[in-house]
């Protein structure tokens, strides 16, 4: 028995369970007695097609789970042979949205001969991108890459972009293999999704320490801003009018952009050319408007451009600027992280001390941590504190507290296998041959880092 059959059979057979006819199933869902009739008794050209959201309706006095009938409906969205867009448009998302693989990859099936419905699950891959349906969303945009011939499309680049962000996580490893599949595809953006992409190319090489690689997404990403938001002196060429919206104010495109071309420079050694990107982007009253959330980003901006010059001249040896260093780390306490390596990194590179400051920021420190509750911003802050335990380890074995320099080592270890982040093991191994023979003098044991994150 066909599908379309099926069904009818099964709905009438549950009308009759519960004592309802026609009449009395129009009643409870609204729907004409005659549009019933036409749906359920065969005429000389057959049965009428039922709509998606009389099947809803018919679902619901019923009394059956939304998603009940949706194995026997999927025949119906292809009624008479053909695909149809009124019925498959709310099947295919609501498949979506109820967690429906099966049925969605029957549909899939069905319409893999029809190209012309790629632009419709295109625009559905679209819609439901930002919610909580990330194994279908993904496949869609899977069976749109298999199937679109044009691959310089700007919807080509825009599925890569997609499946880009839904893969990622917090391997390390895994979040690098994605970038290196989405990067060749970024040059077709739109612009206002391009600069999300290479913002979030920049956090992740950053984390994951590629300075390299870093240094050119950055470049990439300040030509960008200036194309699109020119500068104080020359407005650009012309008005940039995004067809997505923005994820950031212009003012913080602009500010990240100088900063991830700041964080490349230090990882690099270049610290006084590092220092001033600075300038670049410490007062950016200029790109915002009279709305309080575009000010406060431009003054975060302005904290965070202070913060970082004072780190890099730091870590170029200019230990005078050390306490106001403190004093700005004290006052934003959500620069601390980063402020400590910074300030780690130094007197490792020039032998001071800085205890006094570490015991004094360790409280706020954990409390940070535990407090992150951005998926993507929490991965970035985890790959800082596996940074900031290396150089404490360092610091701790340069001055002669060997058991705390191993507690250290082991903890960025641990958290850094949690990350799969590759660069920090081959820098804890580098530690190995300093440390050898001496772990087992120490009493040491391994700490169960996920109490302290």
């Amino acid at each position: 028995m066909q599908n379309f059959i099926l069904l009818r059979s099964v709905i009438q057979r549950n009308m009759r369970r519960l004592g309802y006819n026609f009449s009395g199933l129009s009643e409870k869902t609204g729907i004409s007695r005659g549009t019933l009739s036409g749906i359920f008794v065969r005429r000389a050209d057959g049965f009428a097609p039922l709509s998606f959201d009389q099947l809803t309706r018919i679902t619901t006095a019923l009394g059956f789970p939304e998603d009940f009938f949706y194995p026997l409906y999927i025949e119906e969205c292809f009624f008479g042979g053909r695909p149809n867009r009124s019925r498959i448009e709310p099947f295919v998302e609501s498949c979506i949205r109820l967690g429906r693989p099966d049925a969605l990859e029957q549909v899939l099936n069905r319409l893999e001969d029809e190209p012309r419905y790629l632009p419709l699950l295109f625009e559905i891959a679209e819609r439901r991108q930002e919610e909580e349906t990330k194994p279908q969303t993904e496949r869609l945009y899977e069976y749109i890459l298999i199937h679109n011939r044009d691959r310089h499309s700007a919807e080509t680049a825009i599925c890569h972009y997609r499946l880009f962000m839904l893969r990622l996580g917090e391997d390390g490893e895994r979040n690098l293999k994605a970038l290196n599949a989405f990067s060749p595809y970024r040059v077709n953006l739109p612009a206002e999704l391009k600069l999300d992409a290479l913002l979030v190319m920049g956090c992740l090489l950053y984390g994951l320490m590629e300075s390299e690689e870093l240094e050119r997404i950055a470049d990439e990403f300040v030509s960008l801003c200036l194309r699109l938001f020119g500068t104080r002196r020359h407005p650009p060429a012309r008005t940039f009018n995004p067809a997505y919206p923005l994820g950031c104010t212009p003012a913080a495109y602009y500010g990240y952009s100088h900063m991830l071309k700041q964080a490349a420079l230090c990882d690099l050694g270049r610290f006084r050319e590092a220092a001033s990107c600075s300038d670049r982007y410490e007062n950016l009253s200029w790109l915002s408007q009279k709305e309080n959330r575009e000010q406060s980003v431009v003054r975060e901006l302005g904290v965070y451009a202070k913060a970082n010059r004072l780190g890099c001249r730091l870590m170029n040896g200019e230990r005078n600027v050390l306490p106001d260093y403190i004093r700005l780390l004290e006052e934003h306490p959500e620069e601390i992280v980063p402020g400590l390596i910074a300030m780690v990194e130094a007197a490792n590179r020039f032998g001071f001390s800085v205890d006094e400051w570490l015991n004094r920021f360790s409280p706020e420190l954990r409390e940070l941590l535990q407090h992150r509750a951005d998926r993507k911003r929490r991965q970035l802050d985890r790959n800082r504190f596996a940074r900031l335990l290396y150089q404490l380890s360092v610091y701790h074995w340069n001055r002669g507290r060997k058991g705390e320099a191993h507690r250290r080592a082991l903890e960025s270890w641990e958290l850094s296998r949690k990350l799969n982040n590759n660069r920090m093991f081959r820098l804890l191994a580098s530690l190995t041959t300093t440390y050898s023979g001496t772990a087992g003098t120490t009493g040491l044991r391994e700490v169960d880092y996920g109490k302290i994150v």
